[in-house]
């Protein structure tokens, strides 16, 4: 007779400044379906599909390092002048909402005061610049605090009309950063949009 073997998942959470490692199964393993649901809400992936006709929807996000807690400040100008008149947003924070449990991805964001996306309907045809600044920190029981941040980072495009468009702040290697930006009108396949990056914006918004 065989015997039956239980296999394992393992998964690490950072709340705040703890991190915490966890034994089970993730979210998205145990219940697909309603992982899928959640992922899509706290990506903005349903916002993506309602465009007010005659505007341009813009959906600004972030997907947090791996052990890290992390977000995103985003600001948005149409100045013709590069660096010029930002109009703050607000924050996104991934939570690993559809990974791990909706109580764990809830927890993690209490206190940060960030959305999972920010939504904004821009004019088509009208250049515009977008900002992100990242903060992160780190820490646990066996590891020490530590935080940072990366940027300003700067795009400029020209949406156009009808379409949406996601800007992904994305963190890279020893947590560099940058901004992608993406035609989304079909979330299911997004394409890379042209926009240009621009240097040496500072953090306020003028």
């Amino acid at each position: 007779m065989k015997k039956s073997t239980k296999r394992a998942c393992y998964f690490v959470v950072a709340l705040g400044s703890a991190t915490i490692a966890m034994t089970g199964c993730t979210y998205s393993q145990i219940n697909p379906e309603a992982a899928a649901a959640d992922l899509r809400a706290d990506t903005g992936y349903n916002e993506l599909k309602e465009i007010e006709p005659g505007t341009a929807k813009l959906v600004m996000r972030t997907f947090g390092a791996a052990g890290t807690t992390s977000n995103a400040q985003f600001a948005v100008s149409i100045a013709e002048a590069p660096c010029k008149d930002f109009q703050h947003l607000g924050a996104a924070a991934y939570t690993g909402s559809g990974i791990v449990y909706p109580w764990i991805a809830r927890a993690t964001r209490v206190g940060t005061r960030a959305s999972p996306y920010l939504a904004h309907d821009a004019t088509p045809g009208q250049p515009i610049q977008v900002r992100g600044i990242g903060n992160w920190s780190t820490g646990g029981a066996n590891v020490a605090y530590r935080a940072g941040s990366c940027g300003p980072v700067t795009v400029s495009f020209t949406p156009a009309e009808n379409r949406a468009y996601t800007v992904e702040f994305v963190w890279g290697e020893k947590m560099s950063c940058r901004l992608a930006v993406m035609d989304a009108t079909n979330p299911e396949a997004p394409q890379p949009a042209e926009a240009r990056d621009i240097a040496g914006c500072p953090a306020s918004s003028r």
